[in-house]
């Protein structure tokens, strides 16, 4: 019987994307962390306080992302603060103004499981920003206007499973999961 593992996003394609790999390992579940306030500090301060309120409000393993967005144009902001970015600035507008540019993404995704340290992996890739298709983004966020270097198409138009091969959260769950079976 797999141990089980909360994935704590209220993004169901984040749930899709992680949940493919790690069903191999663990019994996922998908739970929703209501009315967290995300610290500021640095990646990892913000990943560690989000996987210590996960725990603290499911108490059982969990597992908790976090993703940063990095423009060139921007010296590297708004970084971890993507998610008041985006109030501010819609996705579709995000891509149209920065369309032509570069960007950094990264994410952090983590486990802990209340005993034992956290297992943290990162994964980064970095592309151009392509102006964006006229889309209801939805789940897929800025997916609609990056093209991973190395890649022919825009996020957006990316399987699940090539998403996971080339993508920042593929390649942190990667490092995760090595990280895991050590």
């Amino acid at each position: 019987m797999k141990p089980k593992l909360a994935i704590v996003t209220g993004n169901p394609l984040k749930f899709r994307e992680l949940s493919v790999k790690l069903s191999e390992f663990f019994d996922c579940e998908q739970k929703v962390l209501e009315g967290y306030y995300e610290i500021q500090g640095t990646q990892e301060e913000i990943i560690r306080h989000k996987l210590l309120a996960a725990y603290e409000a499911f108490q059982e393993p969990v597992l908790v992302d976090d993703t940063s967005l990095h423009f060139a144009e921007l010296g590297g902001f708004p970084g971890p603060y993507i998610k008041d970015f985006i109030r501010a600035i819609p996705i579709y507008d995000m891509g149209m103004k920065f369309a032509g540019g570069r960007i950094k993404v990264a994410c952090r995704l983590g486990v802990y499981d209340g005993v034992r340290e956290p297992v943290i992996g990162v994964g980064e890739i970095e592309g151009d920003i392509v102006t964006p298709k006229q889309v209801e983004a939805g789940d897929r966020e800025f997916d609609v206007f990056i093209q991973i270097d190395g890649t022919d198409k825009p996020m957006i138009e990316m399987s699940i499973e090539e998403k996971n091969l080339h993508s920042h959260r593929g390649r942190a769950l990667d490092a995760l999961i090595e990280s895991l079976k050590k």
